[in-house]
């Protein structure tokens, strides 16, 4: 058996680290926040979400016109209760995967009249059977730094692979 010397064993020490280092290193810069606590469900006939919570945000509720849908730009408008009459102009709905990572998708509003914000969302189709998604609405904050405040959460099936099986 053949024996390491000093500057070997040295040489795979710091590779190992290195490999480790990077992984942990990435890991802490691409991972998401988790989920608020907060977190309301999507009915995919009709389009409508809604959350139910003890906060000043109780009851908000997005409504995706016709439906949730695949691959097209869904006209979307979300609701805020008067008790967010101060709510700001700028609101941003963020998609992703709950499960799987297919990329993180901003799609900002525009605030309309009274406590209405109207933008258009794409809901991507997976490869998989089923894709869970996790739709959260973000605002910013005194800092002007967008914070995830609540969200809502859909199962959607992938038309083509039920049409294989």
């Amino acid at each position: 058996m053949k024996a390491f010397s000093k500057l070997e064993l040295g040489f795979y020490a710091v590779a190992f680290a290195s490999v480790f280092g990077i992984a942990a290193l990435l890991r802490t810069v691409h991972s998401e926040p988790p989920m608020p606590d907060d977190v309301g469900l999507c009915d995919l006939k009709s389009g409508f979400c809604d959350v139910q919570t003890n906060n000043r945000f109780d009851g908000s509720q997005v409504q995706f016109e016709n439906g949730i849908n695949i691959n097209r730009r869904i006209p979307t408008t979300l609701t805020l209760p008067a008790a967010m009459a101060d709510a700001p102009d700028d609101v941003t709905l963020v998609l992703e995967g709950r499960d799987m990572y297919l990329g993180v998708y901003e799609y900002p509003l525009r605030r309309k009249e009274g406590n209405q914000w109207h933008g258009k969302v794409v809901i991507p189709l997976c490869t998989d059977n089923r894709m869970q998604w996790a739709l959260k609405v973000k605002m910013p904050n005194k800092r002007g730094e967008l914070e995830t405040l609540w969200a809502y959460q859909f199962d959607i099936d992938n038309p083509n692979a039920l049409a294989v099986n």
